[in-house]
């Protein structure tokens, strides 16, 4: 059996072009495209500075500056490498990726870094949570966004995606027009996510346009010339050389400074009509909508008073009114309203809240987050009346909670309902005053004093302001035989319950408040009056200057009680908790009972300490271990076991590891796969797969098969480009090229293909052995199957070592096979419908009498 082979080409293989024309190597032919040249990107680099500038606009103090610009800066670079080396589109992404992670902490966090640059484990988990979160927090949050941590990345990731896909389709694919759309949605995202009310100068706007039209006419004008399209007088060797190399056919003649001139007329006729038109016609700064303005940001429970500031008037205005109803109320459970942790000189307020949600209000549901319903163990009904602000007064660790559905208000009330998991509280942006609702709720376990004995308070932060003088010498002198933490609390409790003097009057000695002069006033009188609010807030600072973690907490409860309870104003209380870390809060109550008031006749002088008298020292202690002190809201305070697995940190950091590696083990498992298919087949099938792999490792390689080729011309022209290149080196390359070819030349027989058995390329002998399977009676046998593959594994191994480790694993990664055979199906599958044979039964050569 026989059949004509196209002869080896004997001229020097085409060596990949690194000019700035865009080459790809064709089986059987050329394919070239005029690509940009390399100094395009800078034209870009000026043109983002529109987009840089609007993100700015936002952040104020340079920041949206600085993360945008790092962001175009190394998209560029990316582009420049993908252009120039031709990286494939996995390539590029995991490049982009990579830069995300390693520069994302200097652009956009600088504040989670280690001197500004390298990142820590904060930085790669704001990395990975706020590539979603950002872009929310940006909307929402008030400007200037600068004075935040996270909404930089925004215009990290926008200018360095949208940089990279400019670069790239402007240079490597020679499109500037697409190019500029990425250029041009960066530019709406930074207004979109830009600030209320503003309108970037009119000038500068008009300017940008200009320019981006200037730099369209001079793209078409270079690719145009470069593509041999049109000659260019005027124009420098260098770049007009290109219109003799690329075999085009001239369309004109262009003398460039007449073009140079035209187009700087056009320009200037643009620029004098557009601008008194934009003056009139354009928008005003209060016309722009953008998206600051349809979303509405998460609550922040600063705006609302705070609740202590209602406490005198429901416990003194109210005292007979329900204010709260609850059925099924649990025995000894205390009704919350808020929970305050930070000073300000007025009164106890809320913290900011946390990135995590952990702390501070956020919107929710019906249930939870976190919370399981089945895991609640008491349903309770709650009615409140007479209410001030927005809290919704909650019981315990709340799993659902449910407005009444045939309240008319309950719908916008279950709309607004925000709960915060740090302070178990709720408070919601609907009509407040009357509510109605359910709730399933889990009561925390009481625990004794014993369990918090042994561990350290949690450390305060720092946060309040205008803090009352002598304060911290009060808790000092009050403190001083205390050892732990909580016999310091329970001191101060002992103290202020004990020798303080309860009055809700509004009187020279008990007006009502906390402020800075009330607590100051307090403290250096005779006495210690005031009530609840007070007491709760002199503790709280009195720990605060100890270092010890506190917070005051408002709410209502009336001691032995259960089941079905009216809570009214003489209910309402002030109290404080402090934070055991592992273990749980602490409840302190110093607030003197009720019935221990101030007389006007005998004043109970003020408490004068004794001078101290130096004691012999105590034989020493064996030290304690205690855990580390930190202020960690996110610690569940009813953790049996104290032990905390960082579930959130784990599951984030897979999830980031399964999105960064699981599209390389697809691509991977996938060829894998096909691999070993095609090898375990029949030895027909066999035969044929080992060709089938030997093309698609052409393909992922870089090269452009055609499918209307046969297998012999492919094998040839796949022989020529794989041939050691000898124009250049020394001896020594020589003599490596010499056996190189003398490996990738077979001198066998092919069972059943006469004539031509001489020396071929083991390329050939492989296209060989597939037509033989296909065309030849005897078909193939196993031994031909096995060989096929050996010569395949060799050329595969001569390919390796031709490139570079970079080069292999990006080939490895390569889709273009997988597409091409794709492709190449759909294309079958139409010919066939239309009588004609098909693509890929003609590449693989299971044509009739076609080799």
């Amino acid at each position: 059996m026989s059949a004509p082979v196209r002869p080896a080409a004997h001229q020097a293989p085409p060596r990949r072009s690194r000019r700035s024309e865009a080459t790809e190597t064709t089986m059987g032919g050329s394919m070239r495209r005029a690509a940009m040249p390399a100094w395009s990107l800078l034209v870009l680099g000026v043109l983002f500075v529109g987009p840089i500038v609007m993100f700015e606009s936002v952040f104020g103090g340079g920041e949206g500056a600085i993360a945008a610009g790092l962001g175009v800066l190394v998209g560029l670079l990316v582009s420049w490498a993908a252009s120039r080396w031709r990286w494939d589109l996995l390539s590029i992404v995991a490049c982009v990726v990579a830069a995300y992670f390693l520069l994302g902490g200097p652009a956009a966090l600088r504040e989670t870094t280690r001197w500004v640059v390298v990142p820590t484990s904060r930085t790669l988990q704001t990395l990975v949570i706020g590539a979603v979160e950002a872009w929310k927090d940006l909307l929402t949050l008030t400007p200037p966004a600068g004075s935040y941590v996270g909404p930089a990345m925004v215009p990290w990731m926008a200018c360095l995606v949208c940089s990279v896909a400019a670069g790239v389709v402007t240079v490597r694919y020679a499109r500037p027009m697409w190019g500029s759309a990425a250029l041009i949605l960066c530019g709406v995202i930074a207004i979109v996510w830009g600030p209320t009310n503003h309108t970037p100068n009119l000038i500068l706007v008009i300017v940008w346009w200009v320019a981006l039209i200037a730099w369209w006419s001079w793209a078409s004008a270079i690719g145009r010339a470069r593509s041999g399209a049109d000659i260019v007088i005027g124009m420098s060797a260098s770049t007009t050389s290109a219109s003799t190399t690329m075999g085009g056919s001239s369309r004109q003649i262009v003398h460039l400074w007449w073009r140079v001139g035209m187009a700087s007329l056009m320009v200037g006729v643009m620029v004098a009509a557009a601008i008194p038109a934009a003056s009139v016609l354009g928008p005003t700064a209060s016309d722009r909508v953008v998206g600051r303005d349809v979303v509405e940001p998460p609550v922040d429970a600063r705006e609302y008073p705070s609740p202590l500031s209602s406490y005198r008037h429901y416990n003194k205005d109210l005292e007979d009114s329900s204010l709260i109803h609850v059925t099924n109320m649990p025995k000894e459970a205390r009704v919350r309203l808020g929970a305050m942790d930070v000073y300000d000189g007025t009164t106890f307020g809320m913290g900011v809240a946390n990135a995590d949600g952990t702390a501070g209000y956020r919107r929710v549901g019906s249930t939870i987050p976190g919370r399981n319903a089945n895991e609640a163990e008491v349903e309770t009904t709650v009615s409140t009346s007479q209410l001030l602000g927005p809290w919704v007064p909650t019981i315990g660790q709340v799993h659902v909670l449910e407005f009444d559905p045939s309240d008319p208000l309950a719908a916008d009330q279950q709309k607004g309902l925000n709960y915060d998991l740090w302070a178990e509280t709720a408070l919601t942006t609907g009509p407040a005053g009357e509510m109605g609702y359910t709730m399933s709720l889990t009561m925390p376990r009481d625990r004794a004093d014993a369990e918090f004995a042994s561990v350290e308070a949690a450390r305060y932060a720092g946060g309040d302001t205008n803090v009352p003088k002598d304060v911290d010498t009060l808790a000092a002198e009050h403190t001083l035989t205390a050892r732990s933490d909580l016999e310091k609390a329970r001191a101060i409790e002992s103290f202020l319950h004990t020798d303080g003097y309860y009055s809700n009057e509004d009187t020279i000695n008990s007006r009502p408040g906390s402020s800075q002069d009330r607590i100051q006033r307090m403290i250096g009188a005779d006495m210690l009056v005031g009530d609840d609010e007070q007491y709760a807030t002199l503790m709280a600072l009195m720990l605060h200057s100890q270092g010890i973690n506190a917070r005051v907490v408002m709410g209502a409860y009336r001691e032995g009680t259960s089941g079905n309870v009216d809570l009214t104003g003489a209910d309402m209380h002030a109290w404080v908790e402090v934070e055991f870390p592992g273990v749980g809060w602490a409840t302190f109550d110093p607030t003197p009972p009720r019935d221990q008031q101030p007389t006007t006749q005998v004043n109970k002088p003020k408490s004068v300490p004794k001078p101290q008298v130096l004691q012999p020292p105590e034989p020493p202690e064996q030290p304690v271990e205690l855990p580390p002190a930190t202020r960690d809201q996110a610690t569940d305070p009813h953790d049996p076991n104290g032990l905390h697995i960082p579930w959130m940190a784990i599951g984030t950091v897979s999830l980031s590891l399964l999105v960064l590696l699981g599209p390389v083990l697809v691509v991977l498992l996938a060829k894998s796969r096909r691999r070993k298919a095609r090898r375990k087949a029949q030895a027909a099938e066999a035969v044929r797969g080992s060709w089938d792999e030997l093309v698609d490792t052409a393909i992922d390689s870089g090269l452009v098969v055609e499918p209307h080729l046969t297998r012999q011309e492919v094998a040839w022209a796949l022989a020529s480009q794989w041939a050691p290149d000898t124009s250049e080196g020394d001896e020594a390359s020589s003599r490596k090229s010499r056996k190189a070819r003398t490996r990738s030349a077979a001198d066998v027989r092919v069972p059943g293909w006469s004539l031509f058995s001489g020396a071929v390329p083991r390329v050939v002998t492989v296209a060989r052995r597939a037509d033989v399977a296909d065309f030849a009676v005897t078909g193939a046998r196993p031994q031909d199957a096995e060989q096929a593959w050996n010569d395949v594994d060799e050329l595969r191994r001569e390919w390796a070592s031709s490139v570079s480790v970079f080069a292999r694993v990006r080939h490895a990664l390569s889709l273009k096979s997988l597409r091409w055979r794709r492709r190449a199906r759909r294309q079958a599958a139409a010919a066939s419908g239309e009588g004609r044979r098909s693509m890929i039964g003609r590449v693989s050569g299971r044509g009739k009498g076609k080799r």
